[in-house]
């Protein structure tokens, strides 16, 4: 008898988190997996409990995505399969300022949110755009849009990956091939829950509107079916965005530097 098909999902950075819920959701809607991450024991687990609760295929590699020879040898694999979604979720952020970053560590962070992204995208495109379906997801964050003391870095990528993603957008169009720039705001995950005090005032900020991780995925998938090449998640980030976006310059940097030094507990 032959198997019946499922579409073929890739989540990297799968361990938990955003990535996670994003297994979780693809495997609820019948996707076979292919789940990376660091965290091998985990990842293991996580893809045993998702084969056995949906009955589908998860094969799960532990990959470091901020060295580029192993980022090319994922290429190479994703080059043999048939891809229907390809979510680029692996990321971390690095809470210093510019100054006493080793440069390694925003080396890693360009590797894995810049290279990797742009490697694992232009390997499954030519089969999607061939068979005229299929969809890259690529995690930025409400920071694409505006500037973060000591996560510098980390906003000039998550802004790479919104303006990348739309150009691409307009790339495809006709080609049957959704991309999406996923930006999210402040979302509970172990990436925020590192912040230690500054995550809690965070948490006690008005301006602030937490997300779940299965909120981010929902809206991420529902505009992925809609064709929207850009989805903020939340009625707040969303107001917040708009609202920024009609400032004077020097007034937007003004605002968002007494927030951030409030955040800190900085005066």
């Amino acid at each position: 008898m032959d198997q019946p098909f499922r579409p073929l999902g890739v989540v990297t950075g799968a361990t938990s988190g955003i990535g996670a819920a994003f297994a979780e959701a693809l495997a609820e809607e019948g996707y076979d997996l292919l789940l990376t991450g660091r965290r091998e024991t985990l990842l293991a687990e996580r893809s045993r409990s998702l084969e056995q609760r949906f009955g589908i295929r998860v094969e799960a590699l532990r990959v470091e995505l901020d060295r580029p020879q192993e980022v090319r040898r994922l290429a190479e694999r994703l080059r043999s399969l048939e891809v229907d979604l390809l979510v680029n979720n692996a990321g971390f952020g690095v809470r210093c300022d510019f100054l006493r970053t080793p440069p390694r560590t925003w080396e890693a962070l360009m590797d894995l949110q810049v290279r990797c992204p742009l490697e694992l995208t232009q390997a499954v495109l030519p089969g999607m755009v061939a068979r005229g379906r299929g969809g890259v997801v690529n995690v930025a964050s409400e920071a694409s849009f505006l500037p973060v003391p000591c996560n510098g870095v980390y906003a000039g990528v998550k802004a790479f990956l919104l303006r990348w993603t739309e150009s691409l957008a307009l790339e495809l169009e006709g080609s049957g091939v959704t991309v999406q720039a996923l930006c999210p705001g402040l979302t509970r995950t172990d990436f925020h829950g590192r912040l230690g005090e500054e995550g809690a005032r965070l948490s006690r900020s008005r301006w602030i509107r937490w997300l779940t991780p299965e909120m981010v995925v929902r809206a991420s998938l529902g505009d992925l079916k809609k064709g929207r090449a850009v989805c903020v998640p939340g009625w707040g980030s969303r107001a917040r965005i708009a609202l920024l976006s009609l400032l004077p310059r020097s007034l937007r940097l003004a605002l968002l530097g007494r927030f951030f030094r409030s955040a800190s507990g900085k005066r």
